[in-house]
């Protein structure tokens, strides 16, 4: 172990010495071959998609289940597991509306509208637009 410490100790001052500094350069971003060029958009549009796929995902756990208890025929295992089956599915779906619901409300309380192009309002007490880039102009 000794050892190990006194070739690390004896090591860094040559590393320090021989180390190159590296320095800045400028650099261009190609938009042209990115499909996005706001953050905020591209997470509002995911977002957007995340509700509507998990409610579209709940919703079909719920026919499912109702397939299944249909042709339960007697089996009270099989009727038990369509019953939980869909309950499982209410929970994520009121999961999911919930979720929305208070994303509308930080949202609201921050004065973001990610819900609609543009994505973000005035601030409270501020009559200029927080991000002038976000807001639509009009003609485009």
């Amino acid at each position: 172990m000794k050892k190990i410490i006194r070739g690390l100790i004896l090591s860094l001052p040559s590393l320090f010495t021989l180390a190159t500094p590296a320095f800045a350069q400028t650099f261009t971003f190609d938009t042209a071959r990115v499909p996005f060029t706001d953050l905020g958009k591209l997470l509002s549009n995911a977002l957007i998609l995340l509700f509507f796929f998990a409610a579209v995902l709940a919703f079909i756990f719920i026919v499912v289940g109702g397939i299944q208890w249909i042709t339960a025929g007697g089996d009270k295992m099989a009727a038990q597991s369509a019953r939980d089956r869909i309950t499982a599915a209410v929970v994520g779906l009121l999961i999911v509306v919930a979720a929305f619901g208070i994303t509308w409300i930080i949202t609201s309380v921050f004065g973001i509208n990610i819900f609609q192009p543009g994505g973000v309002s005035n601030f409270p007490g501020t009559t200029t637009p927080a991000f002038p880039d976000a807001t639509p102009q009009p003609g485009t």
